[in-house]
């Protein structure tokens, strides 16, 4: 898969992958390809977009609420940057949403294992560093790596102890999750192998009605999780690089879950418990 980046993939992962090879065709491949090449949008509710399309991705400095995922060791030093997160708005002000096989399957509280380091670009972490601290997903992605369920939701807490919640410092994105979009977006990722993220706008558009595709190049390992951003401000998130073929087996087409009633409910879920989590 070209999507994740292999050091952070857990058995869970490794698991997703092999799901995919078994995929029914109805999901993809054949004369089902060709179906969805053709096919009409289904809905037309992104926002619109002054900027030009574009094929390719270019890098650049970042965005305050958009991240990279590291791993982190037992001692607390960062390894590796492997995926791709974005802070969502929520009443704790500590979730960020990623692909699930970026984290592996099961919802669970304690140490994940992984850091957010939102604006990350060239070594430096302008918003701090972020420790993982739960992840929730939904039980269809833990049980079966269900293809239609790779999206995730991270609590982060401040790797120094303080008080202060991730959303106060970087701002955060609305999460829209009314079902198939169409229309143009942008999409962030922070490809493995480079120190600065990379951007690309072009349009969003539903590859089936369980998924969303983006065409641009230059989204590699790394970039899983990296969101799908919609609206005048694009600062909305409508799907997040993930899913079939764990977002893509080429650098030039992303994948992403359509975000609907399934999604809508974790993040619910997620919120309540990270609020609880969080006062108590």
């Amino acid at each position: 898969m070209a999507r994740p980046s292999y050091p952070l993939l857990t058995l869970s992962a490794v698991a997703a992958g092999l799901a995919i090879v078994s995929w029914p065709p109805s999901a993809g491949g054949g004369a089902a390809e060709a179906a969805r090449q053709a096919a009409r949008p289904l809905s037309d509710t992104a926002a619109g977009s002054a900027h030009a399309p574009e094929s390719s991705s270019g890098a650049f400095d970042g965005l305050p609420a958009v991240g990279a995922l590291f791993e982190v060791d037992g001692s607390g030093k960062l390894g590796d940057h492997s995926c791709t997160a974005s802070v969502v708005d929520s009443p704790g002000r500590d979730l960020v949403v990623t692909a699930a096989h970026c984290v592996g399957g099961g919802s669970r509280r304690g140490d994940i294992g992984m850091a957010f380091a939102p604006g990350y670009h060239n070594g430096q972490t302008p918003y701090g560093v972020w420790r993982a601290v739960a992840f929730y997903d939904p039980p269809e992605w833990a049980g079966s790596s269900d293809p239609d369920s790779d999206v995730g939701f991270l609590q982060v807490t401040d790797v120094n102890g303080g008080a202060k919640r991730v959303q106060d410092v970087t701002g955060a994105m609305s999460l829209e999750a009314d079902g198939p979009v169409s229309g143009p977006a942008r999409v962030v990722g922070y490809p493995s192998d480079t120190e600065r993220p990379v951007s690309c706008r072009n349009r969003v558009e539903p590859y089936s009605t369980t998924q969303l595709r983006f065409t641009c190049g230059g989204f590699p390992n790394g970039t899983s999780g990296g969101p799908f951003l919609t609206g005048d401000d694009e600062k909305t998130v409508v799907g997040v690089i993930g899913g079939y073929q764990q977002g893509g087996d080429s650098p030039d087409v992303s994948y992403s879950v359509t975000f609907g009633s399934k999604v809508k409910d974790l993040y619910q879920a997620a919120s309540a418990s990270s609020a609880a989590g969080s006062s108590s």
